[in-house]
């Protein structure tokens, strides 16, 4: 089974997101693969950033400066048909710079726990410099896939939590749904850009 790095794409005229709603937990915890479903606002917006006053195209996954997945309802569909179920969707409605409601079924992806995917012996890696058990930078990725379930087809690394992974057939999903907004890339040998 192949696995792929999941990021997404910084279109020119993509609008972005350089916020969490407002009376949202930390941001640190979206980094965790906790559940944040009980914490999370009801009606809860984002804002395109009024830094980038000229982007304002919709993707199915959505530029942002928040290292956060924010999924269309399209996106947010095909990941429930996959039945993944360690993704979370807290709904979050767009609003352009003027702010104006431009899309309402959006959410963001938070993926629960983690898979123990890297291979610590022979990925090449800075340790986070706060966080300890975190890596901080990754220079070349290897993976152990025997230590990955068998259900796991979307996934945090344990080791690294703000690197989502997905199965192959995941990414022929995508492709074969025509989603737009991301970029993937192989795993293994991965040298740990674009995150």
């Amino acid at each position: 089974m192949n696995y792929y790095v999941l990021t997404t794409v910084s279109h020119q005229d993509a609008a972005v997101i350089d916020a969490y709603p407002r009376g949202s937990p930390a941001d640190w915890k979206f980094d965790e693969g906790i559940s944040l479903a009980r914490e999370f606002p009801e009606r809860a917006e984002v804002v395109f950033s009024k830094s980038f006053p000229d982007f304002r195209k919709l993707y199915d996954f959505q530029s942002n400066i928040l290292s956060a997945f924010i999924v269309s309802g399209k996106a947010r569909q095909l990941i429930e048909s996959l039945r993944v179920p360690n993704a979370e969707f807290l709904p979050v409605a767009l609003k352009d710079h003027r702010g104006n409601v431009v899309a309402e079924d959006y959410a963001i992806l938070n993926l629960l726990g983690g898979e123990d995917a890297i291979d610590m012996e022979r990925s090449d890696y800075k340790m986070n410099h706060i966080d300890k058990e975190q890596i901080g930078r990754i220079k070349k990725l290897a993976l152990k896939p025997d230590a990955i379930s068998p259900e796991a087809r979307m996934f945090r690394c344990s080791r690294m939590r703000r690197l989502f992974l997905i199965r192959e057939d995941v990414l022929a999903a995508f492709n074969e749904a025509g989603l737009t907004g991301f970029r993937t890339y192989p795993a293994e040998g991965w040298k740990g850009l674009e995150l």
